[in-house]
């Protein structure tokens, strides 16, 4: 009896996989040659975090930037313009206040011959790439915000917060330490190691530190943190509205402070592609 069973068991497990080859080979040819879904196109967008050419000195940490109208810095200028040209972007994106006409104005005298490139790196970067790639217009796609990184610090100082202290000021200490390289080093080489993971983990790291200082019953930290964080949403809010195609190709250039959002927040949207500024700019 044990072995009649066992034989109609087996049966049983052949007439299920005879039904399912039938099946199989009931599907149309189609089937059998259909190829794996191709991922729909995404825009790439480059962001590339720069320091301030200019030197305005608006930032926390003060610099002391050379002349990037000389002649040596004008050569290594146009040396990133060339390999950031290799990228092929059909738009570009600059840390100008969203609906400034004065940019694109200045742009049009630029292609005229009618003005002369300004030393921050909007001009510097942004307006010659733009021309060498024949672009007819620039992007403005800033959002002003003040952050007061001193609010935070202050109120660490009076909470007596010397965890945050410390680790804010070891922060400081290794952007500073770059900014003292900088003297040695060509743009781009500045600018492939601000744009490499250890300075952007740096540059997210410290807005990160400072939404735990407290003062009292005041989340002073929290709050100038949430701005900052406010303003970067909004900056790629109005880089949402320049991207319009699949085939965009973007360069965003903007203060390396806003790199590590700005980055995340392209990674976060399925319709973009994040472009690693290294792998034009090569390794410091």
């Amino acid at each position: 009896m044990e072995a009649q069973e066992k034989i109609s068991v087996r049966h049983a497990g052949w007439r299920a996989a005879a039904l399912a080859l039938l099946l199989v080979l009931a599907l149309p040819a189609s089937a059998w040659t259909q190829q794996p879904a191709v991922r729909p196109a995404r825009a790439q967008v480059l962001v590339l975090g720069t320091y301030h050419f200019a030197n305005p000195n608006r930032d926390y940490v003060k610099t002391n930037v050379d002349d990037h109208l000389s002649e040596k810095r004008q050569a290594q200028i146009q040396t990133v313009a060339d390999l950031l040209a290799k990228f092929k972007p059909t738009k570009i994106a600059l840390e100008v206040t969203a609906g400034d006409e004065r940019l694109q104005r200045r742009y049009e005298a630029y292609l005229a011959g009618e003005y002369t490139l300004r030393a921050n790196e909007s001009d510097q970067i942004g307006l010659r790439l733009a021309k060498m790639l024949g672009h007819p217009r620039v992007y403005a796609v800033d959002h002003s915000m003040d952050m007061d990184f001193g609010a935070a610090v202050a109120a660490a100082q009076e909470s007596g917060d010397r965890k945050f202290l410390e680790r804010f000021q070891q922060t400081i200490g290794m952007i500073e330490d770059l900014q003292k390289r900088q003297a040695t080093m060509s743009v781009r080489e500045i600018l492939a190691e601000m744009n490499g993971p250890k300075q952007l983990a740096i540059g997210r790291d410290l807005y990160l530190q400072i939404a735990r200082v407290r003062s009292g019953d005041k989340y002073v930290g929290a709050d100038q943190a949430a701005a900052w964080y406010q303003r970067n949403f909004r900056i790629f809010a109005n880089l949402m509205q320049v991207i319009d195609a699949p085939d965009d190709r973007v360069l965003v250039i903007f203060g390396a402070g806003h790199s590590p959002l700005l980055r995340e927040l392209v990674q976060s949207d399925p319709d973009l592609e994040l472009v690693e500024a290294v792998d034009y700019l090569g390794k410091k």
